[in-house]
This record gives structure tokens, sequence and C-alpha cells, in this order.
């Protein structure tokens, strides 16, 4: 039979890659930058770095004390987290200002956020709160729940970093989601149809100075809150909590990856650089983000400000925004770069990592510290290898179903969108 002998050999192939595609993490999408994966990798692995420097208690040891500074500079991964939420998710909002089209659909961005995020968090907290040993009961640890399901106990600093510490971040998140459509419509309102990148990034500046005038005024009642009493104190404390919550609401560092989704539609979608000059700013920007993050690593521990009442004031106040410039100039150097660039970012076990980040992020402390009182007795270098394990089962079992949904809905949204051809055009039309 014609073609008889390759069909054995054709089958296990075909095997093979269904196997590997079930085996694998999806992709993002069509319009996917995949170097960003890797980045996101970077982000997670060094709070993982970090959570184990800390429960390895290295900062007693003589040569761990040496690196201690760098160690604490690592939680600037949840900054990096932030600058890619803030580019990923207005990217769609800069094309359509900068094409003159429609703003994305709030109700559709508000579902995949839920079906990106919720699921899987949901899931986590749920058996977090099962098998982690309790230290309350009662209506206390209702409210604790209550607050962490709607993702608001940011605001609530008994409860902020209860259950587990990286989840304070999940707060901040959800509640940019919250906002990023709101402030496309106040944005686009004031772009028109005039499909300036300057009006955009102006928009994006003046967000940014509203965040950090916010800071500042939040810090300054948190500075005086000692001085305050009765009802004076309450309203401070409120007005307080509203403003940072418990560890800042980092909407300026948000912004910088806002400004930096403008750019990159208006330099690589609408060609308003060549690729010779991005890829010569792509180089600047590399040494930029070296120079600016590097400035500030033996300096981080004690720029951070201190959240409670008497906190202190400081740089502390604009660090967030000066590290969100620094991990901003190094996305745009990868998005903006040859292939000398953005190349190591795009190797797969390194992307592997990044599109299981969400699970390995929420998964690794309750197994590295461990929280988890049945892991106690195991070794760290053991933990962390079943971290990876765990978060990859999380994302299996919990993330892949809802993003497979997801991806579904896309790609019909997206070939309805594509108009038919004219019937003479078909290929056999009569």
């Amino acid at each position: 039979m014609i073609g008889g002998p390759t069909m054995p050999s054709a089958q296990p192939s075909v095997i093979k890659r269904r196997v590997l595609r079930m085996l694998l993490p999806l992709d993002n999408g069509p319009q996917e930058i995949r170097a960003l994966d890797g980045l996101r990798a970077i982000a997670a692995l060094s709070i993982v770095v970090f959570h184990s420097y800390q429960t390895a208690n290295l900062a007693q040891t003589s040569w761990g004390s040496k690196f201690f500074d760098q160690a604490y500079f690592l939680a600037t991964g949840v900054h990096l987290f932030f600058v890619l939420s803030g580019f990923l998710l207005f990217l769609p909002y800069a094309r359509a200002m900068l094409h003159a089209k429609p703003l994305p659909s709030a109700r559709q961005f508000y579902r995949r956020r839920a079906l990106r995020i919720l699921p899987a968090y949901w899931v986590c907290l749920l058996v977090l709160a099962i098998i982690i040993p309790a230290t309350f009961s009662g209506l206390t640890f209702a409210e604790d729940m209550l607050t962490h399901i709607t993702l608001i106990h940011d605001y609530f600093p008994s409860f902020n970093r209860d259950i587990e510490g990286p989840f304070w971040t999940l707060a901040v998140e959800w509640q940019f989601y919250l906002l990023l459509p709101v402030i496309g419509v106040v944005i686009a309102r004031i772009v028109g149809v005039s499909r300036s990148i300057g009006r955009i990034a102006a928009c994006i500046g003046g967000l940014i100075g509203l965040s950090l005038t916010m800071r500042v005024i939040g810090t300054l009642l948190m500075a005086y809150l000692p001085s305050f009493h009765g009802i004076i104190a309450t309203i401070g404390q409120i007005i307080t909590l509203l403003i940072l919550g418990s560890q800042g609401k980092f909407l300026e560092v948000f912004a910088v990856g806002m400004l930096c989704a403008t750019l990159y539609v208006a330099t690589i979608e609408e060609h308003m650089l060549s690729a010779i000059h991005l890829r010569r700013f792509s180089w600047f920007l590399l040494v930029e983000a070296i120079v600016l993050l590097g400035v500030l690593t033996p300096f981080w521990y004690d720029t951070v400000p201190e959240y409670v009442p008497g906190g202190r004031l400081g740089f502390g106040l604009i660090a967030p925004l000066y590290v969100g410039l620094g991990y901003g100039a190094l996305l745009l150097a990868i998005v903006w770069g040859g292939r000398l660039i953005h190349t190591p970012f795009e190797f797969y076990p390194l992307r592997f990592i990044g599109l299981i980040s969400f699970s390995l992020y929420m998964w690794h402390l309750p197994i590295t510290r461990p929280l988890i009182p049945a892991l106690e007795s195991i070794a760290l270098g053991w933990r962390l290898p079943l971290a990876f394990l765990v978060a990859y089962l999380s994302y299996q079992l919990v993330e892949r179903p809802f993003l497979s949904r997801r991806h579904k809905h896309e790609r019909i949204a997206m070939l309805s969108a594509i108009p038919p051809l004219p019937a003479e055009k078909v290929i056999g039309a009569d």
C-alpha cells in the first residue's frame, strides 16, 4: 500500500506530540512575547531564593551575611511582577488608543482576569486554611477567610500576612485589575481620536504623580498617628489604610509597565522607530537597568518604609518607583533588543518556570518555610524541588483547565472578527 511503511513511525510521532502538549504548559496566546515568560520566571525565582535565604537563616552565617543586602533586594521580584502586569494588561488599551479603535470590553477583561487568578488562588487558600494549624478560631477565622476570599485582606493589618505572606501582593494585583478599565476609559477620553502617544504618556505620568502624592499623604499620616487621639486617630488610620493598605498599593510601579506598553505599541506595532534604532536603544536601556538596580541593591533593606504607626519617611517613598523604572528599562531592552538580548529569556526551561510562576509564587513558601507541619522533618534541599512539583501540579490541575477555556474563547473571538471572503474569492465558489 502506498505510504504504508511510513505509518508506524508517523503514529508514535503524533502520540509524542500530543503527550508533550499535555505535559508542557500552554503558551499565552498568538500575540505572546515569549521572552517575557523568562522575565516572569526571574521574578518568581528571585522571590523563591529570597524566602529560601530567610528560611535557611543564612543571614546568621559568616558567608551568608555578606550577601544580606543582595538577598533582600531579591524581594523586588514583586515589583517586576507589577511592571509585567501593567505592561501586559495595558497593551490592548494602548493598541486601541493608538489605532483609534474601541477600548477592550471591561466585562471580558474582568472575566479573563477572574479565570486567570481566582480558581488557583482560592484552591491554594482553601488547602492552606485546612492543613495549616490555625492560630485563630471562630469569628476571627471567618473574618480572615472572608477578607482573603474577596482579596481585600491588605486593608486589615492583622489579616494581611496571616495565612501566607505572599498573598498580600495578590490583593494589590487584584485591586489594580479592578481599576484598570476605569483608568483606560479616563485616558481614552483625554486622548480622543488624536492617537497621540504624548497624551497617553502624559496621562500615565499624571497617574504616577497621583500615586506618589497618595503615598506621601499616607506615609505622613502614618508617621503622625501615634500623636493622634480619639476619633481623629481612627479617621487617620482609615485614610492611611485606604491609601496604602498594609504594605503600599504600588500604582506607580504598575504605571511604569503601562508606559512601557505604550512605547512598545508605538515603536514595534506602529513602527515609529526603525529596528536599528530600537536595538541601539535596547543596549542603552539594558545598561540603565543594571545601573539603576545595582546602585540601589546595597541600600534596599534600609530604604523600605515601615507601614506601621510612626513609620519612618525617607527614600522609601520613591524607592518602589525607582525599582519599577529599572525593571521597566529591562523590559523594554528585552522587547526592543536583538537576539543577543532576548534569546536568553526565551530559553524554554526558563519559560517553563515562567508559565507556572503563578502557582510557584503561591505554593513555594508553605512548602519551603515550611508552614505545613508534615514537611518540617524534610531538609530544605528536598522541599525546594517539592515546591516546584506542587506548583506544576497546581498549574496542570487547576490553572490549565481555565486557561484552555479562555484560549478557546479567544480563538473563537479572533475567527469571528475576520471578515468572510467575497463569494468570487472563495475557491470552488459557483
